[in-house]
């Protein structure tokens, strides 16, 4: 149990340290192209030089999408979360919780899900190699929040899909406004 809640914790400050990484990026103005930016020598001498070639503007439009999207998609979701206000396993099925959690109810959708795809899928504007690392990680995170008993397996699959589709929506528009 102990190595659970360990496990849950380390990956949640995972995605706080990717999400960082991602805007402090972004705002160094590393190119925002996707998989093109692998091809183009984003980690070698000559790519940190392309770096300073993105416009400010660009950068802070980029990071904008990057937060405004994501924070935007987390506040509706805690919003309805608020209202559907669905119990978790260990208040319905007394189960109980193998990770401490404090409170009742909003268990759908997952926050924690949400919040481990949306960031990983903001990463495919960037590095896809990265985003699908993250993207593995968020699913260990998810299942590990099920496996705990904090919440139903719908409850991070909603969580999942809303989080994959807001990055993936935040990432779309950086690499659009950084162009």
């Amino acid at each position: 149990m102990r190595a659970l809640g360990v496990a849950n914790r380390l990956i949640v400050w995972l995605f706080y340290g990717a999400y960082g990484a991602l805007l402090v990026l972004v705002a160094l103005g590393a190119p925002l192209d996707g998989v093109a930016s692998a091809e183009s020598g984003a980690g070698d001498v000559e790519g940190l030089a392309l770096w300073s070639a993105t416009p400010i503007a660009a950068r802070l439009a980029a990071m904008a999408a990057l937060t405004f999207v994501p924070g935007a998609a987390f506040a509706l979701l805690s919003a309805v979360r608020a209202r559907l206000n669905a119990p978790r396993p260990y208040e319905r099925d007394g189960v109980v919780p193998l990770v401490p959690r404090d409170g009742s109810g909003r268990s759908f959708p997952s926050r924690h899900a949400f919040s481990a795809f949306a960031i990983a899928s903001c990463w495919w504007a960037l590095c896809p190699a990265v985003a699908v690392a993250l993207l593995v990680c968020a699913c260990l995170l998810a299942v590990l929040r099920v496996f705990a008993g904090v919440h139903y397996p719908r409850d991070v699959i909603a969580g999942a899909f809303c989080g994959t589709v807001a990055g993936l929506c935040a990432a779309g528009l950086a690499v659009l406004l950084a162009c």
